[in-house]
């Protein structure tokens, strides 16, 4: 029968021991953009859907799963892979190729179909999704971080719209991208390092207007996409770079290459996430021009006093009563309570320090207890305060 030897094709790689702990049933796998589990859920959860699948091989849902399940193991097996994505790509094909018969006409095959590759047949793959069902909020992202380099602005605003419709993001990943926007002077730049410090700005400026003089630059799409590059730099008053990608080894490198130049050279104010680990910037020769002003840090050639400005900041511009008392659950509520809500501490750690050495215990209490709610949740405090250590 086909579903045998469909079944020992998806198992073989997949059936291990489920001793991990995780409850054993299948779960929705967000991906480890979004969430933040172990090796041993996506390897479960592969083999919870792969069983599914065997009772049932026109379940479009579970063969939706089993590829997100597998892809997360090959990407935390390899976190190279953007490096050789054709490789990674192959991988998972055969998943494809096994699904088509059974689902080849549903949302799930072309949404799957688009992540599984790039460029053009992507974006077919993926309006394709769209197509069948303009509804279905996974393929938003995807066909927003289409349009965004392109500059496309009503498309951009009509998917950000959606996005915010239909909470793609939680309260909480959302205001935090919201104070780092608010952080940022008027017409600067803020480089993100990753997905969830870039496409939810994108998507608060196009859908909701918020800070749109504010230039969102992703270090990924610079380095990978030669028109986007040359766009950022005509913005930001750049001539063309030195070196290029073939310099470096990888695209990471090169990536770390563009950062720094933005930083350095560009003619608008420049920023970056205060997640970025410091060592980047001991290597790079920029420690001594980074300067925290809040969830982000400001480049600057010459010192400035920017407890001033984190104040301003933190106490004028910030959304941060979710920190305290939050009554939404999201489905990425702990990737950002174990990475995103840890770039708050220096900030705060610089206040609490600020107000115990003015003697004004009444605010110095206030941002301790911030801190331990956030130390609370993640567990990681020391490790992101070293981050900042003198």
């Amino acid at each position: 029968m086909y579903i045998r030897q469909l079944s020992a094709l998806l198992c073989l790689a997949c059936c291990l021991s489920l001793s991990s702990g995780w409850a054993q049933k299948p779960q929705k796998i967000l991906g480890i953009a979004k969430e933040n589990k172990p090796l041993s859920f996506y390897e479960e959860q592969s083999t919870l859907w792969c069983e599914i699948l065997e009772a049932d091989a026109k379940n479009a849902e579970a063969w939706h799963y089993y590829y997100k399940a597998q892809r997360s193991i090959l990407q935390l097996q390899n976190p190279a892979w953007p490096n050789d994505k054709a490789t990674f790509y192959g991988q998972l094909a055969k998943i494809l190729d096994r699904a088509q018969s059974s689902i080849g006409n549903t949302f799930e095959y072309h949404y799957l179909r688009g992540l599984n590759s790039e460029g053009a047949d992507a974006i077919k793959s993926l309006q394709q999704a769209y197509t069948i069902d303009p509804d279905r909020p996974e393929v938003y992202g995807w066909l927003f971080t289409h349009h965004v380099p392109l500059f496309d602005e009503a498309q951009c605003r009509e998917l950000a719209e959606k996005m915010l419709a239909r909470d793609a993001y939680s309260n909480a990943n959302l205001k935090w991208n919201y104070n780092a926007l608010q952080t940022v002077e008027p017409n600067g730049i803020f480089i993100a390092i990753g997905d969830m410090d870039a496409i939810p700005k994108w998507v608060l400026q196009y859908g909701a207007q918020i800070r749109p003089d504010v230039l969102v630059v992703s270090k990924w799409f610079m380095a990978s996409d030669d028109n986007y590059r040359e766009k950022i730099l005509a913005q930001i008053g750049m001539d063309a770079l030195s070196k290029t990608a073939k310099a470096f080894a990888n695209t990471s490198e090169y990536a770390d290459y563009l950062v720094v130049q933005l930083l350095q050279n560009g003619k608008r104010p420049a920023y970056i996430s205060s997640g970025t680990p410091r060592e980047f910037f001991r290597e790079t020769g920029l420690a001594d021009r980074m300067y925290l002003v809040g969830n982000a840090l400001k480049y600057a050639a010459q010192p400035f006093d920017n407890t001033s400005v984190l104040r301003e900041n933190v106490e004028e511009k910030y959304y941060l009563e979710h920190l305290e008392l939050n009554f939404q659950h999201h489905s990425e509520d702990q990737k950002v309570q174990t990475q995103m809500h840890l770039t708050y501490l220096p900030c705060l750690a610089h206040l609490r320090k600020y107000y115990r050495e003015a003697g004004e215990s009444v605010q110095e209490t206030h941002y301790d207890r911030l801190i331990q709610q956030i130390e609370a949740a993640s567990g990681r405090e020391k490790e992101v305060l070293s981050w900042f250590a003198d």
